[in-house]
């Protein structure tokens, strides 16, 4: 049996007090698809149900009760561990240094670089994660002070009440084929040209892109064939090169057999949201934050044409 984490303890106690999965859902800041593939990973891990389904919702198992339990006074123990840890130690944390946190690629580096800059100099440390709902838990836990979030419109990671956020643009996100593709030649494509393709996927289990991929083939009138599911972009680009197609970020990079094209009518955008805590003892740090991630995104211009030529049109205000 494979050992338990706190961030497992923290989904268990979600359904139970919850009573769904949807509602779970929703307090986490994941989808429930995303939620049911975790829990069932979970029962795997301790090699049984933790909770049957009911009409109304679910409930408990005698094994869940017992996990359960232990984990609400585990739970409760970390946190008033971590709270006393955060009185002691916050003002010698935020003094001279910023955390941030975000998603693999290249505005993290880049962001962290620019806001150590307009904050006097202070050292800079990042924190790489794929998963929204887990750089939210770390801003709450005062484990980084500043977030960039990745987010689909319609399907955004909720916020606990203490945090706040902005959504800093909302930026097209484009199609990746193979140099070689038919298609490869127009200067954009119709996503329901592409309905009998090969498409590479993010899981459903680390974010919300695959169903909102999905929501708007449907409105396309198609359903997706989502061959491959993974998030390793070294592997999602040779899918391509071989055939496959993909959805590429904004500032996702051409070249080594690969073109990137628009999608008729923009269907899809990413959102780029900033996350922090209202207790952040950063002296200007929450100005200073989104004027330097403006900055980070600024320099990736380059990466791709078509995000240079929308960045021209759209660029949002400091």
């Amino acid at each position: 049996m494979s050992e338990l984490e706190l961030r497992h303890l923290r989904v268990i106690r979600a359904v139970a007090d919850a009573g769904s999965l949807s509602k779970a859902a929703v307090q986490l800041g994941v989808s429930q698809p995303a939620l049911t593939a975790q829990l069932q990973r979970l029962e795997r891990r301790v090699g049984g149900l933790l909770f049957a389904r009911t009409g109304t919702g679910v409930v408990p198992t005698d094994l869940g009760s017992y996990v359960l339990s232990s984990a609400r006074a585990l739970l409760n123990d970390v946190d008033e561990l971590m709270t006393g840890i955060r009185q002691r130690t916050q003002a010698a944390t935020h003094t001279g240094q910023v955390r941030v946190g975000g998603p693999p690629g290249l505005i993290v580096p880049l962001f962290a670089t620019a806001i150590a800059k307009r904050l006097g100099g202070a050292e800079a440390t990042i924190d790489i994660d794929m998963h929204p709902a887990e750089l939210v838990r770390k801003v709450l836990d005062h484990k980084v002070d500043f977030a960039v979030l990745e987010e689909n419109p319609g399907f955004r990671t909720s916020l606990p009440p203490r945090l706040l956020s902005r959504i800093m643009f909302r930026a097209p996100l484009f199609l990746a084929i193979a140099a070689d593709h038919p298609l490869a030649d127009h200067d954009e494509i119709h996503l329901a040209e592409l309905a009998g393709e090969s498409w590479v996927m993010p899981p459903v289990a680390e974010g919300t892109e695959q169903l909102a991929f999905a929501r708007v083939c449907a409105q396309s009138g198609f359903t997706p064939n989502i061959k491959h599911q993974m998030s390793d972009s070294t592997t999602t680009r040779a899918l391509v090169q071989a055939g496959a197609v993909t959805l590429a970020k904004p500032v996702a990079r051409e070249g080594s057999g690969i073109v990137i094209r628009p999608i008729v009518g923009t269907p899809m955008r990413q959102e780029i949201v900033l996350v922090w805590h209202e207790e952040s003892a950063l002296a200007g740090a929450a100005e200073q934050a989104p004027k330097a991630l403006l900055e980070a995104y600024s320099r990736l211009t380059d990466t791709n044409p078509l995000f240079a030529a929308w960045w021209a049109r759209f660029r949002p205000e400091d």
